[in-house]
């Protein structure tokens, strides 16, 4: 069974929960936006981009519901399944992408990927983007980490 370990105060995974609550309706609204929806069949399009949404949006709440629930110093996420796993690492991605289109469009991504990069934009940016660079790298940290386990499994 796939686990999280989250070593944070139960104040920062209070933070995290509500930004993934705010951000859950826009995270399933750009899915749908990255997606390559069939554009042939009116009604096909629309009943495709509508679940799409839907799905993207319960995996944004079951990861918000994930952090909450997570207990213990560090604290553990107890996954159940694969393939509850794989819709956590979708929600991660849809989040990252989210704030990296709507926070900080203009860093490349060779800045954001970089440990060194990063140091030295942190300094450079007002202290909401350094927050929302946090969660971004914090999500990312997460997101590898449980890649990682599903690779293994």
């Amino acid at each position: 069974m796939p686990k999280l370990r989250l070593a944070m105060t139960p104040e920062a995974r209070g933070i995290l929960t509500e930004l993934l609550r705010l951000a859950g309706p826009a995270a399933s609204r750009s899915a749908v936006n990255r997606a390559n929806v069939p554009q042939d069949d009116a009604e096909f399009t629309k009943t495709w981009a509508d679940v799409l949404g839907e799905s993207a949006a319960e995996e944004c709440t079951l990861l918000a519901e994930s952090i909450s629930r997570a207990k213990g110093n560090p604290a553990v996420i107890e996954i159940p399944n694969e393939e509850a796993a794989w819709a956590i690492v979708r929600a991660l991605s849809s989040i990252r992408i989210t704030l990296r289109e709507s926070v900080f469009p203009d860093i490349p991504d060779s800045a954001l990927e970089s440990e060194q990069a990063l140091a030295k934009l942190t300094s450079k940016i007002p202290s909401e983007q350094r927050h929302a660079l946090a969660c971004y790298d914090c999500f990312g940290l997460l997101q590898f980490a449980l890649i990682d386990q599903l690779d293994k499994s």
